[in-house]
């Protein structure tokens, strides 16, 4: 029998967390073990999900950090916890991942159907219903790396692509012992582009579209915190780096990236207010990413 552990990494979302869970221990066919990492939440998160949940440390595990490395330590620690079980695959997702009752349930459809298939992933919803875009991708530049999103029509099928998101992807773990575990130093964004870069080496990523995760994320593109957008062009640029080398057209497009990003806050009213915070995050973030500055930068932490 197919084996399923499912990693879900937190930090200070205890009532959204409790649902995650919620949503994975009620599936139709559920993982066969479940660790939630905890990035050491200061919102009393371990008291609140222990009280409702009888976590056993066999079958369903809460794990409290000490500190928070962020989300790509969290997902490495998840993994590792994983491969020293018995499972055969490993999903990942954060707490803002609502599955849908029979999301394992198609995925193991998928996993029967297409044996030789490495990665899977189910359809991301947005609260409004319709699909999130920023999920799944098809690498649209080889040099640049830049991509384009999955058209909408294609999710009425089944359909493969080029990167995923760590918003309910399904991981065998034969490749994730091939490839490794996630960047650690990278703190959060980035993590999933570059580890799915990684896995893409081992063949293109099945996207079933039956498999359905409610998103309910709170990012716009309008409103965003300088803090992230620092790791967002850090890490950005330290992956391109890591995969393509340091050749001239790939520097150009880093500075260009930086250019683009600083032109956006002009776009949007919303990032007036912030303008002069985020270009310093841009810059430091560039500049770290060209020097390969990883981990958690202490001036920009949530």
């Amino acid at each position: 029998m197919t084996k399923i552990a499912c990693v879900i990494v937190t930090y200070n979302r205890k009532t959204l967390l409790a649902e995650a869970l919620e949503s994975v221990l009620t599936q139709v066919s559920p993982p066969e073990y479940v660790f939630v990492i905890d990035n050491a939440s200061s919102d009393g998160t371990g008291s609140f999900i222990q009280s409702k949940f009888a976590f056993d440390e066999q079958h369903l595990n809460y794990v409290r950090c000490e500190q928070n490395l962020g989300g790509s330590a969290g997902f490495a620690r998840g993994i590792q916890l994983a491969l020293q079980t018995d499972c055969d695959w490993i999903s990942i997702s954060d707490d803002d991942a609502i599955f849908q009752p029979r999301y394992f349930a198609a995925l193991r459809r998928g996993i029967n159907q297409h044996p030789k298939q490495q990665v899977f992933s189910g359809s991301v919803l947005l609260p409004n219903g319709k699909h999130d875009m920023m999920h799944r991708a098809m690498i649209a530049n080889q040099t640049t790396l830049a991509t384009r999103p999955i058209a909408e029509a294609t999710y009425a099928h089944d359909f493969k692509y080029d990167i995923f998101s760590f918003v309910g992807v399904l991981l065998s773990r034969s490749i994730v012992e091939r490839i490794g575990l996630p960047e650690q130093d990278y703190f959060i964004r980035f993590d999933d582009f570059e580890y799915a870069l990684r896995a893409l080496k081992y063949g293109q990523f099945l996207n079933i579209h039956d498999a359905l995760v409610l998103h309910k994320t709170t990012y716009t593109r309008a409103a965003i915190a300088p803090w992230k957008e620092y790791y967002v062009m850090r890490n950005r640029i330290a992956s391109l780096f890591k995969h393509r080398g340091k050749s001239l057209a790939v520097k150009w497009y880093c500075l260009y990236f930086l250019v683009r990003k600083i032109a956006a806050i002009f776009l949007y009213r919303d990032r007036w207010g912030q303008a002069i915070p985020l270009i310093k995050a841009y810059i430091q973030g560039c500049q770290d990413g060209w020097h390969e500055r990883l981990g958690r930068n202490v001036d920009y932490l949530p």
